[in-house]
């Protein structure tokens, strides 16, 4: 249920984007920062509504912030990249099961993956999970999702590009299959702090399938939807500094066991990027 946020934009900024601007020196790309550790703080929400006919109506509620540490490197595919978490606080709430809870302690270890240049993510090396945090905060979703797609070389206000994002997660309660198709648009330049950065808009589809265990039973989530977003770029860093997105999805539950039809659902994704010490 958590791989169906993907990348993001940061609200309230109080600065303008305007449709001016040069094309970043040495292409929009990601590459090893000049200042190779960063820290970033996420927070996420994502409400599933369930439609169960004659038993009524329930939402199923997830929330999760994060404070992650980055370490970037060059290696052989790429940027490297060992992300640690320093702070995790998420909790799921359904009425078929209570509340779940878990914390940065049932994450033991880093996550290490390598990007391209456009920012396709390689998995290397993944933490120890304990619990449920596999299935309600799976680290692992962080190489196909937290980075956005970039056009991998020079571009001028306007410009637009489109990536597909498609990746499988398996845990051992069941797994996620997401594909998702983004087109982005480099809107040009816009100051925040003083800082020059980049504004880019983005929109797409997405088509998710995620299976797990409640008391006992399979539970199989089936849904497609859209995202909206924008991110900012430090073009002088070659960073991501900010990021936010909002989605909507419809699609089907199903528990097999219970032998009752597919319900019908709708879910609501809202999630937040900001890189720390700016």
């Amino acid at each position: 249920m958590k791989g169906i946020a993907a990348t993001v934009l940061l609200l309230g900024l109080g600065a303008c984007a305007g449709p001016g601007g040069t094309a970043p020196s040495g292409g929009l790309m990601y590459r090893v920062p000049d200042q190779p550790t960063l820290t970033y703080t996420t927070a996420d929400t994502t409400n599933i509504d369930i439609d169960a006919g004659a038993m009524g109506s329930f939402r199923m509620k997830g929330t999760s912030t994060a404070t992650l540490a980055m370490a970037f490197s060059q290696g052989e595919g790429g940027v490297q990249v060992t992300a640690t978490f320093e702070k995790l606080a998420a909790s799921l709430s359904q009425p078929m099961g209570g509340s779940q809870t878990a914390t940065e302690s049932d994450i033991q270890g880093a996550l290490v993956f390598s990007m391209d240049r456009k920012g396709k993510g390689t998995l290397i090396s993944q933490p120890v999970l304990k619990g449920v945090v596999e299935q309600m905060a799976n680290p692992v979703t962080l190489v196909h999702e937290f980075f956005p797609r970039l056009p991998g070389g020079p571009v001028s206000p306007g410009a637009t590009w489109t990536d597909t994002i498609r990746y499988d997660v398996d845990t051992d309660q069941g797994g996620t299959s997401s594909t998702s198709v983004m087109a982005y648009t480099l809107r040009g330049d816009t100051v925040v702090d003083g800082t020059a950065l980049l504004k880019v808009t983005f929109q797409g589809t997405s088509d998710v399938t995620g299976s797990g265990m409640t008391e006992g039973m399979e539970v199989i989530q089936v849904s497609t939807g859209t995202f909206t977003g924008m991110f900012l770029w430090d073009p002088a860093r070659g960073v991501l500094v900010a990021q936010e997105a909002s989605g909507n999805m419809t699609g089907t539950t199903e528990v097999p066991a219970a032998g009752v039809p597919p319900m019908p659902m709708t879910i609501t994704v809202r999630s937040v990027v900001r890189l720390q010490g700016d």
